[in-house]
């Protein structure tokens, strides 16, 4: 896969950087950052969301000879799926789960919250079925049934402490569109082997932008590009119901044999899991 040269329009509801007006350190900037995203992994655990995922694909022209790739027909699939993020006692990663419910309007099974309900009280094969789970909503993905990498909260991640050491990072200027003290910071990997890997365990670099409230370390917005051409981008907003500032919009784009794949997911109904004195699910 290539990068798309598109991406720009799939995107542009980004406000383009302004030159900065004012300067703050970007260590002290992504030190409060790095404590942001550190308590939010705490805080947005055991959460389930419902997703809406409606992906594209369509022939592209590339610079490469058309006998040199194999173009299918373009492809549309409208997804709707329980979203599950939890952080297990016994891990510490964040891990994020896809369970899909509806295919195009058509029930593909029950909507029984079933990823949550494994995490509701943990046996030692949960995290195993949960990824089960996951694997078979791949099937529904327009293009390659392996591209993970669609995942709202991935990018932010990098910025917790065990991943900063392995990117280069710089300021880019304010983004007034969205705030006074909204910082642009470029990332770009610098370490192999890469955090991201493809099926075969090749190296997959990865560099985007976060946008940061410089005063509390917020994180806004993320874009993540890596080296074999995937992009994803995701905004966030502050959800009252549970508190937290949550995902509501990721855009992705990928190539696959002459094909562009067009993502764009929305998110709802944000609430958190757990078993109450009736043995129902809230």
């Amino acid at each position: 896969m290539k990068i798309a040269s598109t991406f720009v329009a799939l995107i542009a509801a980004a406000a383009a950087p302004i030159a900065a007006t004012a300067t703050t350190p970007l260590d002290d900037l992504l030190n409060r950052a790095s404590t942001y995203v550190c308590a939010y992994v705490h805080d947005f655990s055991k959460i389930v969301a419902e997703e809406r995922y409606v992906q594209d694909s369509r022939p592209m022209p590339r610079l490469e000879p058309a006998a040199a790739v194999s173009v299918s027909a373009a492809e549309h699939a409208e997804l709707v799926s329980d979203l599950v993020f939890v952080k297990p006692d016994a891990l510490d990663s964040w891990l994020t789960f896809r369970d899909v419910y509806a295919v195009n309007g058509r029930p593909v099974r029950d909507r029984e919250e079933r990823l949550a309900k494994l995490f509701v009280a943990p046996g030692s094969g949960a995290l195993d079925r949960a990824a089960e789970i996951a694997k078979e909503g791949y099937r529904y993905n327009v293009g390659s049934k392996d591209r993970t990498v669609a995942n709202p909260m991935l990018a932010m991640a990098f910025l917790q402490p065990d991943y900063r050491q392995r990117f280069d990072f710089r300021l880019t200027g304010i983004d007034a569109g969205l705030g006074p003290d909204i910082w642009i910071v470029k990332f770009k990997e610098k370490v192999r082997p890469t955090i991201l890997r493809t099926p075969d365990n090749r190296n997959v670099s990865a560099m985007g932008r976060f946008w940061i409230d410089g005063g509390s370390g917020r994180v806004l917005q993320t874009e993540l590009e890596t080296s074999v051409g995937d992009r994803v981008m995701t905004v966030f907003k502050h959800d009252d119901r549970i508190g937290l500032d949550v995902p509501v919009e990721m855009r992705d784009i990928a190539w696959l044999n002459g094909m562009a794949i067009t993502g764009r997911a929305t998110y709802t109904n944000f609430r958190r899991f757990g078993v109450v004195t009736d043995e129902n699910f809230r």
